[in-house]
């Protein structure tokens, strides 16, 4: 008499796995995301951070969120590029809206990934394969965080020119190199020992990266794409410094600028819930480097993350609009 499980088990099993690995690994990111919240907001004066706050004119707060909205629809353009280069026939207003969605699922639902996940089934829902639909995904966001390692590196001169305390450089400087080698690393996995592509993994990885470096190749899509994400950039400096500008007027901001792709990278940890908490600690430590009170940083920190919240929720209609648009119309009995 045999013991075989019935038909279906094993894939039951993998499933639940899968589900108490999701659940786990979300109740970490909250439990990071409320813990250094909890640290940041015991340590502050809070009363001086409120009163920080009421300098800032709601004028003021929504340019603020223009500015991230128009880096939402640049970093789509970005893709977009990316897309085409692989022969993808998505116009590019299809994708700032999909990018909107990811806006949404990225920022206002608990993931860290999710909006990368949306935009790639979008996309495959297009009638693009699920390799091509992933594979454009990740090389747009590969060149995203390329560009900010870039600009931390170039940075780097005004960070010592300011004479930065010697400790910090040493982090900065770790961190910018550490994120650069591996980005750059990404470029290559397609070149690792046959022995190690026998790896589901590692072939997938090397698929990905063959393709990402092929872009390189395509001036009608490198040019582009670098330039893109150098103004992806730029809108989240000048988002920064138009905060500061309000709640540390007398401060050095061209130090501040210099600190904001090295915060921007160190926050992008997916450890945490958007970003919060782990956005919040890094900011306060890196703005302090130019001098920024702390009740002043945490002030910026919490508008960018809300003004991403606020894209974020313009995806979310944007969503809703397309769900609408995508359920099948009954007809009239």
């Amino acid at each position: 008499m045999t013991n075989e499980a019935p038909p279906g088990t094993n894939a039951v099993a993998t499933s639940a796995s899968r589900v108490k690995t999701n659940v786990m690994w979300l109740a970490a990111k909250t439990a990071v995301s409320v813990g250094l919240i909890v640290v940041v907001f015991w340590k502050l004066n809070l009363a001086a951070v409120w009163e920080k706050s009421r300098q800032l004119s709601v004028a003021l707060i929504l340019a603020v969120i223009l500015i991230f909205a128009v880096q939402t629809c640049v970093a789509a353009w970005r893709w977009w590029v990316i897309l085409r280069h692989h022969h993808l026939g998505i116009r590019l207003l299809t994708t700032v809206r999909i990018s909107l969605i990811g806006a949404f699922f990225n920022q206002l639902l608990p993931s860290s990934i999710g909006g990368d996940v949306a935009r790639a089934w979008y996309v495959y829902r297009l009638g693009c394969s699920k390799s091509a639909s992933v594979i454009t995904v990740l090389s747009d966001r590969i060149y995203g965080m390329l560009l900010l390692a870039f600009l931390a590196i170039i940075f780097f001169p005004i960070l010592v020119f300011f004479r930065v305390r010697i400790e910090a450089l040493v982090v900065v400087g770790v961190v910018t190199s550490g994120a650069t080698v591996a980005l750059f690393a990404a470029f290559w996995l397609d070149r690792l020992p046959r022995w190690l592509q026998r790896w589901p993994v590692i072939l997938h990885l090397g698929s990905l990266s063959e393709a990402t470096r092929a872009i390189t190749s395509d001036k009608r899509a490198i040019v582009p794409v670098l330039g893109l994400s150098l103004l992806v950039h730029a809108f989240t400096i000048l988002a920064t410094l138009v905060l500061l500008a309000a709640v540390a007027p007398q401060h050095n901001l061209l130090l501040c600028a210099a600190l904001v792709p090295v915060i921007t990278l160190m926050s992008t940890m997916p450890v945490s819930i958007a970003g919060w908490g782990v956005r919040e600690s890094v900011m306060i430590y890196g703005l302090a480097l130019a001098g920024i009170p702390k009740e002043a940083a945490l002030i910026v920190s919490v508008l960018i993350g809300l003004s991403l919240a606020a894209v974020g929720l313009i995806g979310g209609v944007t969503w809703l609009l397309q769900n609408s648009l995508d359920k099948p119309h009954r007809a009239p009995v």
